[in-house]
């Protein structure tokens, strides 16, 4: 049997928003009831900060946000925005005759905009940082990467996640009648209008939790589809434009709430949907969704409740199975929870040490979420050295290749000068 030592705990997390247009941040006291969001004493940016860098013309002099916008306005400076695009591609920008690494630019950014947090809570305090972005391939949890490791917070306390993931964690911490049903959420804050479907199948224990994606190039955001000068017949043409998208979107299920994000729902416009959308449901509008849900999904990694016991979220890359270990901690005996199903596998990773009571084997278990039956996950320690009960200490790291490949990598760390290490590591990797 194991031994386990404890972590400590902090008092904040932070959900980050990150897009092109305008990125929020909200933040969360655990011992509080509910995420709050950055605001500005501007309207305008009340509850966001537009993604873009100016630097002031001939100076090494650097602007974000809305005082970007504003040194731009006056002349004085050059606006640099589609941050996120332009680091995902790899770009470089030439002001000046200079050219600047896009994922720098973001960078700074981000650091610039964090320190909008300074007088609520400091590095230390924070348990956990969620970036939440539209989507997560491999160039984009490269540049994240970049971004995170030069924040003063430490690494292991960074994650990313998809506003699919950030939209069920949000809808999850709602008041349960506005998910009895399914819920869907239309973002009309970018380039064109996006919507997700919020599901569950309640025939498995736990709940498995699902979010659909549907993407709607065509219907632009209303400013470029009515233009400058829209007139009522335009108007009443995007109205029922969205609308029947809406419709065959919502016909055949049973939708318990709808959640509209973004200044693209504008009731100059939109009053056929919205009297559409609000027959039997409940309708809500606000621009920070995605920033608090990721703020629950922070919270809930750090004190789990009983919600999380009885849901978890499956996405695309979403671990599908629970590993963990039998630990002893005292005389008692627990399971130690090494990655949950539900886990975004790439950030499944875990390194602890251990002492070992006997045996020359490391047991796993592995537990499947979709009805299949558990396995036990065993890396023998050929050639551990012959020790009395209690006198080996192991260093364990288990990282996920994929979303159903393990490494598991094992070290003798011996026990003091009576024990020494004898060097050896053990490597395991499996499917699952």
């Amino acid at each position: 049997m194991i031994t386990l030592k404890d972590d400590r705990k902090h008092s904040f997390v932070i959900g980050y928003d990150l897009n092109d247009q305008v990125s929020r941040i909200s933040y969360y006291e655990l011992n509080t009831n509910a995420p709050e969001t950055l605001q500005s004493e501007e309207e305008e940016e009340r509850l966001g900060i537009p993604t873009v860098l100016c630097k002031r013309k001939n100076v090494s002099q650097w602007y974000y946000g809305k005082e970007a916008e504003k040194v731009v306005a006056t002349g004085e400076g050059t606006l640099v925005g589609k941050l996120l695009s332009f680091a995902r591609s790899g770009a470089r920008i030439e002001l000046e005759g200079e050219a600047y690494d896009c994922v720098d630019l973001l960078v700074l950014f981000v650091r610039r905009s964090l320190n909008q947090l300074s007088m609520i809570t400091g590095p230390d305090q924070v348990e956990a940082l969620f970036f939440t972005v539209d989507t997560l391939e491999g160039k984009t949890i490269a540049v994240l990467n970049s971004v995170a490791s030069a924040l003063p917070i430490p690494r292991e306390r960074i994650f990313f996640q998809t506003y699919e993931e950030s939209s069920y964690y949000y809808v999850l911490h709602q008041p349960e009648e506005l998910w009895e049903h399914e819920v869907m959420i239309f973002d009309y804050s970018n380039q064109f209008m996006r919507a997700y479907n919020v599901w569950m199948n309640h025939r498995t224990t736990p709940v498995v939790c699902f979010v659909d994606r549907s993407d709607f190039t065509e219907l632009k955001t209303p400013s470029l589809m009515l233009g400058d000068e829209p007139t009522e017949d335009s108007r009443d043409y995007l109205d029922e434009y969205v609308l029947h998208t809406i419709h065959g979107l919502i016909n055949p299920k049973t939708v318990s709430s709808v959640f509209l994000i973004g200044d693209g729902f504008d009731e100059s416009w939109c009053n056929k949907t919205l009297k559409y959308l609000c027959m039997g449901r409940r309708v809500f509008q606000g621009q920070n969704l995605y920033s608090k849900g990721a703020c629950y999904c922070a919270k809930d990694r750090i004190t789990p409740g009983d919600l999380n016991k009885r849901y978890v979220f499956l996405g695309a890359d979403k671990l599908k199975c629970n590993i963990g270990m039998q630990m002893k901690r005292g005389q008692e005996e627990e399971y130690f929870a090494l990655a949950d199903a539900g886990e975004n596998w790439y950030d499944a990773k875990k390194q602890f040490e251990c002492i070992v009571d006997e045996g020359s084997y490391v047991n796993f278990m592995i537990t499947p979420v979709d009805g299949g039956e558990k396995e036990d996950l065993s890396v023998e320690l050929n050639g551990l050295p012959q020790r009395p009960p209690r006198a080996t200490r192991l260093r364990i790291q288990m990282e996920m290749q994929s979303e159903t490949s393990v490494k598991i990598k094992i070290f003798d760390l011996g026990f003091g000068e009576m024990y020494p290490s004898s060097g050896k590591v053990w490597t395991r990797e499996a499917e699952i």
